[in-house]
């Protein structure tokens, strides 16, 4: 098989979807063309196979329901706003939440354009609500909030930092409350989640690489392979702090993928999370 790039993968799945009995999944696309996990994660490390879809103007799959919809979103922002009687900060709306600031900002386009869709949404649904007299639409493309609505800024005020355990940014998925900080958190979340990743873990240990895993690369006839995985905060710290010779992994499983040249597959669990939450 030739090399692949980017642009051959998604003519690729074109194609595929020509030849696929019904809608394309991940799974059928592997098989139809040859081209594995590895090869897509590789070439589409910040989107994988969702980007490749939207990329080749594929359908969504009818089994996957996307579980955060535009109306979900809107409505749990709602239930925040209503608590507090206030615009949350992205800081507040973290610790509140069911799902994280980070899947509002990037579907409404931060916090201006969340608050937009926010104002056209309780126009929609709540028109006489008390907290739609607190947004003020100052243009089409632009929001300004009274003072009472900012009293807490953007980012949290900062602190003399005292001595006690230090913890990342508030969460709330499935009990871990706050962001990992650390390979160790990583490596808890990853636990939390390798199932739905479709990995059985053979092994955790101190030695390079982390995790000796399996993955299924053929479901038909039941066919698994090993995945070696090496847990990181950031997918950079794999070479910049600790020289990992990357022939001897499969895989990094980190927080922040922050390593564009990669070139090993990278599962960034920030991402994987937004996906997975409530």
């Amino acid at each position: 098989m030739g090399r692949h790039t980017r642009e051959s993968v998604v003519e690729a799945a074109k194609a595929a979807a020509t030849r696929s009995n019904g809608p394309l999944s991940k799974r059928e696309f592997t098989r139809l063309t040859g081209i594995s996990d590895r090869q897509i994660y590789y070439l589409f490390p910040q989107g994988g196979w969702p980007k490749i879809k939207e990329l080749a103007g594929l359908e969504p799959h009818p089994k996957i329901k996307d579980p955060l919809s535009d109306e979900r979103l809107l409505a749990e922002f709602h239930r925040v706003v209503s608590a507090l009687g206030a615009i949350p900060s992205w800081h507040a709306f973290a610790s509140m939440a069911t799902v994280g600031p980070d899947t509002l900002r990037r579907r409404f386009g931060g916090r201006q354009g969340t608050l937009q869709r926010y104002q056209e949404w309780l126009e929609q649904n709540h028109p006489d609500a008390p907290i739609s007299e607190l947004l003020q639409i100052k243009s089409k493309h632009e929001i300004v909030t009274p003072a009472i609505l900012t009293s807490e800024p953007s980012q949290p005020p900062q602190w003399a930092k005292g001595s006690g355990v230090v913890f990342g940014a508030p969460m709330n998925f499935r009990g871990l409350r706050h962001a990992p900080i650390n390979e160790q958190g990583v490596v808890y979340l990853f636990g939390m989640v390798s199932r739905e990743l479709g990995l059985i873990v053979e092994a955790i240990q101190a030695s390079f690489p982390d995790c000796e895993a399996k993955r299924c690369v053929d479901s038909k006839r039941s066919r698994w392979q090993r995945v070696r995985i090496e847990f990181e905060f950031r997918s950079s710290n794999f070479f910049r702090e600790h020289r990992h010779d990357p022939a001897g992994c499969d895989m990094i499983v980190c927080w922040e993928h922050d390593w564009p040249e990669c070139p090993l597959e990278v599962i960034e669990l920030r991402r994987v999370i937004d996906k997975l939450e409530g």
